[in-house]
């Protein structure tokens, strides 16, 4: 049985998560609930959940807040939240799981079978931590790549670029490695594309940082710092030139 706690702030979508949560037909028990950061903070230490539903603004503060006084903490969290754009591509980059508000039943049944899947972490996941991380500074610093063996860590400073393959993404990153993702090419680059990344190529998404040289011809070569030559299509050329160029 796992259990599970909801902090919110709204008695009416604490009442409506858990009628959702009994029509899923998995093997979640409800055993305690609050509604602000100090009281949630004594029930996750009274409790002990496997499981935290954790909206992202309460009446006291943010999450992030009560998280951070809780670095030891062995539960995984699921955020439930209704907030700006900005929020909601942190949370894709690096939480395990949200949900966005009003909740459907369909998203709360794949999050859910997510957590099944994983082993119960030791302490609070790192995947998390990140995602306080990057929240606070209001800047995306890292990404969270989940993978067949768990998930990575990657600075976005030590990405030079991604090569999407069909329903997956392989990360070039510094030192020679190489990361595999089922995330697809264009999952990132609407997550990246405003923390200077750029699409050159149906195939190619790349960290304009690391951009060493360019090639002429018909769409050119992009040399990056990793010495790969990559192909840039004629109708991203303009737009990519005007980056460097000011054309």
């Amino acid at each position: 049985m796992i259990k599970a706690i909801i902090i919110d702030d709204e008695v009416n979508a604490r009442n409506t998560l858990k009628i959702f949560l009994g029509a899923t037909n998995k093997p979640i028990e409800i055993i305690g609930e609050a509604d602000d950061i100090s009281s949630g903070i004594k029930l996750i230490r009274n409790s002990e959940p496997d499981l935290i539903f954790l909206d992202i603004k309460l009446k006291s503060g943010t999450s992030f807040e009560l998280l951070a006084q809780l670095p030891n903490i062995s539960a995984e969290v699921i955020f439930v939240t209704a907030y700006d754009s900005y929020a909601i591509r942190a949370f894709q980059m690096a939480a395990f799981g949200y949900l966005l508000k009003p909740i459907q039943i369909s998203e709360l049944n794949q999050v859910l079978d997510r957590f099944e899947k994983t082993k119960s972490p030791i302490q609070l996941p790192q995947h998390t931590k990140i995602l306080i991380e990057n929240f606070d500074q209001h800047s995306i610093k890292k990404l969270v790549i989940q993978n067949v063996n768990g998930f990575k860590v990657v600075p976005l400073e030590n990405i030079f670029y991604l090569q999407g393959e069909v329903n997956y993404t392989r990360l070039f990153l510094q030192g020679d490695e190489k990361v595999m993702t089922s995330r697809t090419l264009k999952d990132y680059e609407t997550f990246l594309v405003d923390f200077g990344f750029f699409r050159i190529h149906q195939s190619y998404l790349i960290n304009l940082s690391h951009v060493k040289e360019y090639i002429k011809g018909d769409g050119g070569e992009i040399v990056m710092n990793n010495g790969q030559h990559l192909n840039l299509s004629r109708r991203r050329k303009q737009q990519f030139l005007s980056r460097f160029l000011g054309k």
